[in-house]
């Protein structure tokens, strides 16, 4: 993505450089709080906390600042602010303050940052930007953060006195804050329950401080689905090739796309799974982005990263910057297209500057264990692909995932002598990334077929697999150099009416007159390029001729000294896939020690 910011770049830097003139924009920041004597404050252009003397009263600071900028008719700019309440004071919030007078509250962090679009080019009449910090005497109940720039804390009422009836409510920061409960004064104790309601009383009153840990998004990320708030589209990776842009739309047309949340697919796009990675800002925002999805890194691509600024609550601008000029992601609506099983797509486009239209700001679900019942990615069978009353699909994905919802994952390491398909489960369900597999599912939407993203990669799958995967990225350059053409000679695709693989590919169900010529995106074939007369309808099973074969603890039809590492491992408790029990105890004595690993090297050298 930030390869195509930097391409808008040039041309923007391009166009500065013709430019006869360039324009001077003017700016003022003011800041104040509420009720003098409650707190001070502190408004700068600059992410720099100020000296204590550096804060203000009552009538705050501002920063008047001149902008030499490219030949645009409006810039952005950035306010940080910063406040710090008295003693026996606390501070609630920033608000903004219009024009008119009316106030809107955007940010519960005492540093904070705000973005605004100037447009006058009149140094005697700058735009002027309004903040107001907001504070609140102490009662006998306090909320507290462990860590602001993992989370904040509020309270309805903060003078409250023995009798109140107060709720406490803890908000983590959405990409790096995990909340873990509640700690009164100083008890090791942590009450779990957000918001937390309490009677005040002279048993109760004390400061309560809500504990967060941080998820690690530096070294670990996060997963996420992006929203377009004004248009209600998720944004997702297509692929990652775009020569050029055209400068008057500035469209995404062959990397990104964007999907309405009426789509009924919406959760079981793996293109929508979004992996982050940054650090935070500690204003409720990420620098130095990277974003992954569909094998696509924007790091890689580019060598650039992006900035996630916060606007208020879970709302968000999405930004790359160079040489001070900035690159906004939004959803003008569009540059429609359709995309093959999906339907109807937007092409996100880049804009030079953000303002208070709703397109340009995006929603943040995090897929993760403490928000999975609400956000999440699953597998979306058909109806007819059904057997044994189970429902099955394929699935190859990027990322490493946890089947969940008892969604069971296979392999297929063999074609029976009876010429159906042997699929051999992957234990645990962990499936790890770019691993083609067949999913066994008990429903058929993804909200009962769950699968979790993984931040850390299992163990590679070993047993050789039949199964192929498909990415399908788009490209300008034409759909052979990217996807993988049908071949019904040499391959089966799952079915989509009855549980076989079959030798005909796929209708699109967005246009039901049209046979897939390629292999669909993030599926799986069967490749039975090696098979002698392969069935056009192949049937698959868990049984068949699997018969035991001692030794073999990989389960590769091969005994050899890797099964005797294997089962080292094994025995010092080291996290294996893919191990057979049953053919690594040699000795039937239901267990497995030192004895079955001496054994299968007999066999090994017996063999040898």
């Amino acid at each position: 993505m930030l390869r195509k910011i930097i391409l808008f770049l040039a041309i923007a830097t391009l166009y500065c450089n013709q430019a006869t003139a360039n324009n001077a924009f003017f700016y003022k920041f003011t800041a104040k709080a509420a009720t003098t004597g409650e707190g001070k404050v502190y408004v700068s252009n600059k992410d720099e906390a100020p000296a204590d003397n550096r804060y203000f009263d009552y009538y705050g600071t501002s920063t008047l600042s001149e902008s030499l900028e490219l030949n645009v008719s409006a810039i952005t700019v950035t306010a940080f602010l910063f406040a710090r309440p008295e003693n026996g004071y606390l501070f609630t919030h920033w608000a903004r303050v219009e024009e008119d007078g009316t106030e809107t509250v955007f940010s519960r962090l005492k540093n904070a940052t705000d973005i605004a679009t100037i447009m006058s080019q009149d140094k005697t009449k700058p735009d002027v930007i309004n903040f107001k910090a907001y504070f609140a005497k102490k009662g006998q109940i306090v909320p507290a953060s462990s860590d602001e720039a993992l989370g904040t804390v509020d309270i309805d009422i903060p003078t409250n006195v023995n009798g109140d009836e107060v709720t406490l409510t803890a908000f983590p920061d959405i990409f790096n804050g995990i909340f873990k409960g509640w700690q009164r004064n100083s008890s090791t104790r942590l009450i779990e329950d957000n918001p937390l309601k309490l009677t005040t009383t002279d048993a109760t009153r004390g400061t309560y401080t809500a504990v967060y840990e941080p998820r690690g998004i530096d070294s670990k990320g996060i997963y996420v689905m992006l929203e377009c708030i004004g248009t209600n589209q998720y944004l997702g990776v297509k692929g990652n090739s775009e020569s050029t842009i055209d400068t008057d739309q500035r469209y995404f047309k062959h990397s990104m796309f964007l999907v309405n949340s009426s789509n009924s697919h919406i959760h079981s796009l793996p293109g929508l799974v979004i992996k982050l990675q940054g650090s935070s800002t500690g204003t409720g925002g990420l620098k130095d982005v990277e974003m992954k999805a569909q094998g696509v890194s924007t790091f890689d691509i580019s060598g650039q990263t992006f900035r996630i600024e916060k606007y208020k609550e879970n709302d968000y601008f999405i930004f790359g910057i160079s040489n001070g000029f900035s690159g906004y992601i939004k959803d003008n609506g569009g540059a429609t297209s359709s995309m093959e099983l999906v339907g109807t797509i937007h092409n996100p486009s880049l804009w030079n500057r953000p303002n208070d239209s709703e397109r340009y700001r995006w929603r943040v679900h995090v897929i993760a264990e403490d928000s999975f019942d609400e956000n999440y990615f699953g597998a979306e069978p058909s109806s007819k692909t059904i057997q044994d009353g189970k429902y099955y699909t394929t699935m190859y994905t990027t990322f490493p995932y946890e089947c969940r919802d008892g969604v069971k994952a296979y392999i297929v390491d063999k074609i029976l002598p009876n010429g159906k398909a042997h699929l051999l489960e992957i234990p645990e369900g962990t499936v790890p990334s770019k691993t083609p597999v067949i999913l066994e599912c008990n429903a058929t939407t993804a909200k009962g077929n769950r699968l979790m993203p993984l931040l850390e990669e299992p163990l590679p799958v070993t047993t050789y697999n039949l199964l192929k995967g498909e990415l399908g990225l788009d490209d300008e350059t034409g759909e052979e150099n990217y996807r993988t053409a049908f071949d019904p000679n040499t391959m089966r695709v799952l079915s989509t009416n009855k549980a076989v693989f079959a030798n005909v590919n796929n209708t699109d169900p967005t246009n039901k007159n049209k046979r897939l010529k390629y292999i669909a995106s993030n599926t799986c074939y069967l490749d039975v390029s090696e098979v002698e007369g392969p069935a056009n309808n192949i049937e698959f099973t868990k049984d068949g001729d699997f018969s035991e074969l001692l030794g073999d603890a990989n389960g590769d039809r091969v005994v050899n000294v890797t099964d005797a590492a294997l089962c080292v491992d094994y025995i010092l408790h080291k996290k294996v896939k893919m191990f057979f029990f049953k053919n690594a105890d040699i000795n039937k004595d239901d267990k497995i020690d030192v004895v079955d690993v001496m054994m299968i090297v007999d066999i090994v050298l017996h063999k040898n």
